[in-house]
């Protein structure tokens, strides 16, 4: 190895060392937002390999309105598995697969303000035959402890409308109907009474189930890494230089190609 590379190598070490307290949770995010991204463009390359494969043979007149409708019902035809079935379930993973990690990195963060108060919080409740919510737990240790208050934060209302999300997902397998918070998910797609909380690539029905589309799913990743960074320059915890500037909208790029 070159003295360069060693150099190098030495300050990157040096770095994580600084941000050990930060660095594990912006690793997670990416880590989930590559995996999000690597999986929307393996499953629309297999859409697009079925429709080639089993869809239309023949090429529509592209004046004639019929035409075209019949063309494009047949291609939808070949894709159904993908387009109903795969794109909707990998989404619904990744709104779960984000909201258990944001409750993880909030574990995380109480354990590195004082060493063992997560496993104390958690066995108070256990004593109660209460569980534990990260959220909450973390929301007041951190405010009664440092006199942070995540409410003061911009982006901290998306972290509850990603559980409100993730709760229809997990308890209701999405159907709106069922869920205790459907006029909160309703809103979030007309977004009538406050446009502030109308979400881009999210539509409930009422009848219906949730549509997650990757517009949603992107915004979630990017505010929710906002109120990590919110954080830790409240606890003046430093940041990788590694995780600075655009690093999920790197992740992104792929979803254009």
């Amino acid at each position: 190895m070159s003295d360069e590379s060693k150099q190098k190598w030495k300050a990157l070490f040096a770095d994580m060392e600084r941000t050990k307290k930060t660095y594990t949770t912006f690793g997670a995010l990416h880590t989930l937002a590559q995996h999000w991204v690597e999986n929307e463009v393996i499953i629309e390359r297999a859409a697009n390999e079925e429709a080639e494969a089993n869809g239309p043979k023949w090429t529509p007149d592209w004046n004639d309105r019929d035409s075209v409708g019949e063309w494009h019902s047949e291609r939808d035809v070949a894709r159904h598995m993908h387009d109903h079935t795969m794109f909707p379930m990998h989404r619904y993973s990744c709104i779960v697969m984000l909201f258990s990690t944001v409750e993880r990195e909030l574990i995380r963060l109480i354990e590195n303000l004082e060493k063992g108060k997560w496993k104390k919080i958690r066995d108070e409740k256990a004593a109660k035959n209460k569980a534990a919510n990260p959220m909450t737990e973390a929301r007041n240790f951190i405010l009664a402890s440092r006199g942070v208050k995540f409410a003061d934060c911009p982006v901290y209302f998306a972290l509850t409308d990603l559980q409100k999300i993730r709760d229809c997902i997990i308890h209701c397998k999405g159907e709106v109907a069922l869920s205790r918070d459907k006029e909160h998910l309703v809103e979030f797609w007309l977004g009538e009474k406050n446009k502030t909380k109308k979400r881009r690539g999210f539509a409930a029905h009422w009848d219906n189930e949730i549509y997650i589309y990757p517009e949603c799913i992107k915004q979630f990743l990017m505010e929710v890494w906002a109120f990590f960074v919110w954080v830790f320059e409240k606890l003046n915890w430093g940041i990788a230089a590694h995780w600075q500037g655009d690093k999920l909208e790197k992740s992104f790029e792929k979803l254009k190609k």
